[in-house]
């Protein structure tokens, strides 16, 4: 990344109306960077407009949307040196009831927009002096949870492809992955909290602690890795 200082910093966040996504962009605000935001509702606007951001209506699934995401993000401030791409919930179902359709658009939400998303941001950030893209994956990447088939096979392989962009584009831009257990966003029965060992949910403003983290020059040396932040959820080495 290059030497301007925080203020001139930029990023993009996807998914961004509530949940981890508007959390991401209110962090990186708070830190000074100016943030671009998209939502496929309006609620990326309303969050934009509390912290002095961009917005625009779109989704991660559409080419166009993206491309004119970092455009958005380009023409606003001239620059591009972080990428937030999170994703809505996906399909849920017993492994042999989930349809076709339930798993294209799984991988077109998990796997095919990142790697879209990068066609078009990883030249904007290399043209601002280099970057860091944090994909926003799930605890299931790394365990196998059998009420969340496609969150485990298509996570999994979004790992394998942090890894291989992290390689691919070092050392301008640097590409992880974070993976939260359950986060306060939503509800989660005790059964499941008493699985966690820290016995609570994340909250949302963690998990975009750690972003803020990847995204900045504190973590410079830090690519291609799948970090949990699950409170101890999963038991995988």
């Amino acid at each position: 990344m290059s030497g301007s200082s925080v203020s001139e910093r930029v990023a993009i966040v996807t998914a961004a109306s509530k949940g981890i996504g508007a959390a991401c962009a209110r962090r990186l605000s708070a830190d000074g960077w100016k943030v671009a935001l998209m939502s496929r509702s309006d609620g990326a606007m309303e969050v934009a407009d509390t912290i002095g951001g961009v917005a625009m209506r779109g989704s991660i699934t559409q080419v166009d949307d993206l491309e004119r995401l970092v455009a958005t993000a380009m023409d606003r401030w001239g620059r591009l040196d972080a990428v937030v791409a999170n994703c809505g919930h996906l399909p849920v179902g017993d492994l042999l009831e989930l349809t076709d359709d339930d798993w294209r658009h799984g991988f077109d939400m998990v796997l095919l927009s990142v790697q879209r998303l990068a066609r078009f941001a990883v030249p904007a950030m290399r043209r601002s002096g280099g970057g860091a893209m944090t994909c926003i994956s799930g605890a299931a990447a790394k365990d196998v949870m059998e009420a969340f088939p496609i969150s485990t096979v298509l996570r999994s392989g979004l790992g394998a492809w942090v890894r291989l962009a992290a390689r691919a584009w070092a050392p301008e831009v640097r590409v992880n992955a974070v993976l939260p257990g359950f986060v306060d966003s939503y509800e989660v029965s005790d059964e499941i909290l008493q699985q966690i060992p820290f016995d609570r949910s994340a909250s949302v403003d963690e998990i975009a602690s750690t972003v803020a983290w990847l995204s900045g020059a504190g973590s410079s040396y830090v690519t291609g890795e799948s970090l949990r932040v699950d409170g101890g959820l999963t038991r995988s080495i």
